[in-house]
């Protein structure tokens, strides 16, 4: 229940897109299929680091694998790749969502920007890909894809408003579209990483509020995985055919707490954010609002909550 498991079998011969491939949990993700056997094709922006991984790849399984500079912003640019994508992998069976961008920020503090750029990327950047690829999809008859969102889709948390909304939308998306999907044999799944240690996390703490550092920190809910971890629960998600994935006992817990005993759910998560504003009055010995991060000398029990995606 915890952990989707999967088999090597599954993905033998399987042509697998990972979209957010060169970096976190799309890098792992790719380097687990690629091992068992599937053809992969990693797609991001950043062309260096699509090299380096293509090249790790190739290592590891003594295979080429493709990968594809692409900005998922960029709704004709995703269009324009399709095609060499396709031709690269000799068609498409699994297409993995997993671009993803974070900043933590109060609702009055984060520029109107950082609203629109979680949106474009988080949101509209899966659109973008499931409206270039579902097609291939479709046409045959069967395929799998899997969509990342956050557990903070289901558990928004002070200072993840604009995150937090995005990742929410994907999950409706997803939602619809796995509707949609279903009529021409194509599996849609949502799956929602928890704190992960990936780049993309230490390039979020650089700007993240003390408080919410300290929410996070001290949280004893907040538990945090790998991304090889994370990618194998990935991988078995989507063999399965879930709809909803998610990694550890504590993931579920704060579902299925969010689900069905809402009220007491806010009220420990409110609880939560008087006792880190508390601590951090008592560190600086002045209100809250305005203080930049202090981070702490060494990890708690737990670390700040990790994005989805390179």
């Amino acid at each position: 229940m915890f952990a989707a498991r999967s088999t090597p079998e599954f993905y033998a011969g399987k042509r697998v897109l990972v979209v957010g491939g060169s970096r976190g949990i799309g890098r792992s993700l790719a380097m687990t299929l690629a091992r068992r056997g599937a053809r992969v094709c990693i797609a991001a922006r950043g062309e260096a680091d699509l090299w380096t991984v293509a090249g790790e790849l190739r290592e590891a399984t003594g295979r080429r694998h493709g990968h594809a500079v692409i900005d998922v912003t960029d709704a004709e640019g995703v269009l324009r790749s399709r095609d060499g994508i396709l031709d690269e992998l000799g068609g498409l069976d699994v297409l993995v969502c997993g671009s993803g961008s974070a900043r933590a920020a109060c609702v009055l503090d984060a520029p109107i920007e950082v609203f629109r750029r979680m949106l474009e990327v988080n949101y509209l950047g899966h659109v973008n890909v499931v409206r270039a690829f579902a097609p291939a999809l479709m046409d045959q008859g069967h395929g799998d894809i899997c969509l990342l969102s956050s557990i903070v889709a289901f558990v928004p948390i002070y200072g993840y408003s604009a995150y937090a909304a995005s990742k929410g939308a994907v999950v409706a998306f997803g939602e619809s579209l796995r509707q949609e999907m279903k009529l021409h044999g194509v599996r849609v799944g949502v799956y929602y990483p928890p704190t992960t240690d990936t780049p993309g996390l230490a390039e979020e703490n650089r700007t993240k509020p003390a408080v919410v550092w300290k929410i996070e920190s001290e949280s004893g809910w907040n538990r945090v995985y790998s991304a090889d971890a994370v990618a194998t629960s990935i991988a078995g998600s989507i063999e399965r055919g879930l709809v909803h994935g998610m990694i550890g006992f504590d993931s579920w817990v704060m579902r299925l707490g969010q689900r069905l005993a809402p009220g007491l759910f806010r009220r420990i998560a409110d609880a939560e954010v008087r006792k880190a504003m508390r601590i951090d009055r008592d560190e600086h010995h002045e209100p809250v609002a305005g203080f930049p991060r202090q981070e702490p000398a060494r990890r708690g029990r737990g670390s700040p909550r990790s994005r989805s995606g390179g």
